[in-house]
C-alpha cells in the first residue's frame, strides 16, 4: 500500500531511529521480496537496499532502497510489533528539496 506523507510521517517515533543496516534480520523474506517486486519496481528500476533503520521504541523499521532514479528512494515500512509490511513511500528528494 502506498502511504500518504501523513501516514509515512506517523511512523517516525519521537525517540528517533537507530541504524541497523548491518544487523537487521529479514523476518519474512518471501513476502518482503514479493512486495518489493509488485510495488513500483517497474517505475523506479533496479533497486538495492541502502539503509535499514529501526525505531528506538521498536515500533517500525524503514528499509530504504536506492534506485536508478537520482535522489529517489523507495522506503518500505515494516510494523515490527506484528511483523507485517505497513506500506511503502516514495521519497523524491528532487521534489522535496529542489535537488536535480
Amino acid at each position: 500500500m502506498l502511504l500518504t506523507e501523513e501516514e509515512f510521517k506517523s511512523t517516525f517515533p519521537s525517540e528517533g531511529f537507530i541504524d541497523v543496516t548491518e544487523s537487521a534480520e529479514n523476518f519474512n523474506e518471501k513476502e518482503f521480496d514479493e512486495y518489493v517486486r509488485n510495488n513500483l519496481i517497474a517505475e523506479l528500476g533496479k533497486m538495492h537496499i541502502g539503509y535499514v533503520y529501526d525505531a528506538k521504541d521498536g515500533s517500525y523499521r524503514h528499509v530504504t532502497f536506492i534506485t536508478d532514479v537520482k535522489n529517489m528512494h523507495y522506503i518500505v515500512v515494516l510494523n515490527l510489533k506484528n511483523k507485517k509490511i505497513f506500506g511503502h513511500f516514495v521519497l523524491d528528494l528532487n521534489k522535496e528539496y529542489g535537488l536535480s
